[in-house]
């Protein structure tokens, strides 16, 4: 009888001190996580009710699946993967759905005058990228324009021209790079 309490104490004492490993391990992650994890939920939450609940959430989550064996990015990866999933479950439990309101002819007049804003600022746009296109040189914007608008891969245009790909990636970079320094807006 001495001897299967003595193994059963054993056992307890194992299980103690493998839990206050763990959780050892657990405040190391908690306070190493608490903020980062707290803000990127504020992201997606205003309610400060809400967005604690929901971290809370996040670390009980990884109390349950966290092991010693788990490598500080996957440790990340669990943390912010558990984010996501309660953010997402967050929503669907109060049916967060966002409706359009009725149309209205004023909500029709608005939704007009702002589709015709949209379509002179794309206008604006395709005619700076034309113009800027017109200041690169010539087999720069003709490679460019065979593989970003007619969708010709970078092997065909290289076949076409008789020169190799790489060179035909980097004529098309030159343009994406000029492009990208001279719209910083649109890229």
């Amino acid at each position: 009888m001495i001897a299967i309490a003595f193994g059963y104490f054993c056992i307890i004492e194992i299980w103690f001190q493998k839990t206050f490993k763990r959780m050892d391990h657990f405040k190391e992650i908690y306070s190493g996580y608490k903020h980062r994890v707290y803000f990127f939920v504020a992201k997606y939450l205003t309610e400060e009710e809400d967005i604690e609940e929901i971290v809370q959430d996040i670390f009980m989550h990884v109390w349950k699946h966290l092991s010693k064996k788990h490598s500080p990015s996957e440790i990340e990866a669990l943390i912010f993967k558990a984010a996501k999933q309660e953010i997402s479950n967050f929503y669907r439990k109060r049916k967060m759905i966002f409706v359009p309101l009725e149309s209205s002819p004023e909500n029709q007049q608005e939704e007009e005058s702002s589709e015709i804003e949209k379509q002179l600022q794309q206008e604006d746009q395709l005619k700076k990228i034309e113009s800027l296109l017109e200041q690169v040189p010539e087999k720069s914007r003709e490679f460019f324009i065979k593989n970003k608008i007619q969708n010709l891969s970078l092997f065909m245009i290289a076949q076409e021209n008789d020169i190799s790909k790489t060179a035909v990636e980097k004529h098309v970079n030159k343009v994406l790079k000029f492009l990208r320094a001279n719209l910083n807006f649109f890229f």
